[in-house]
């Protein structure tokens, strides 16, 4: 299946890239979420120092076992959204998934290293 066409985002400063907090993350628990407008798990992740977060997301093609333990990329301070009934407090950086339907945004989260520690800033 071809990528869907999206142009490439007008260019930032380094500075305002600066302000993105991305730090590696365990996935501890990866349930599917009930009650939101497109199929998601809501995942609980544990960033070491930096505590526990939920994120919810459109991983619900990757299977909960193959999710959880794996240490993955996440944006920390977004800040909360509301997805149906969840509450999502970092964002889960992923590729979209080869299966995801085209009106989804299906994904497959991007992994950090494995012996990377929870809680490491990702530059």
């Amino acid at each position: 299946m071809p990528l869907p066409e999206r142009p490439v985002k007008p260019q930032i400063t380094a500075g305002k890239f600066d302000n993105v907090d991305l730090r590696v993350a365990r996935v501890t628990a990866a349930p599917l979420a009930e009650g939101t407008r497109f199929p998601c798990r809501v995942l609980s992740l544990d960033l070491g120092p930096a505590g526990q977060r939920t994120s919810v997301g459109q991983y619900a093609l990757v299977a909960e076992a193959d999710l959880v333990g794996t240490m993955v990329v996440a944006c920390v301070n977004l800040g909360a959204r509301d997805m149906g009934p969840h509450r999502s407090e970092a964002l889960v950086l992923g590729t979209r998934h080869r299966d995801s339907p085209d009106d989804q945004a299906q994904a497959v989260p991007l992994s950090a290293d494995p012996a990377a520690l929870p809680g490491t800033p990702v530059f």
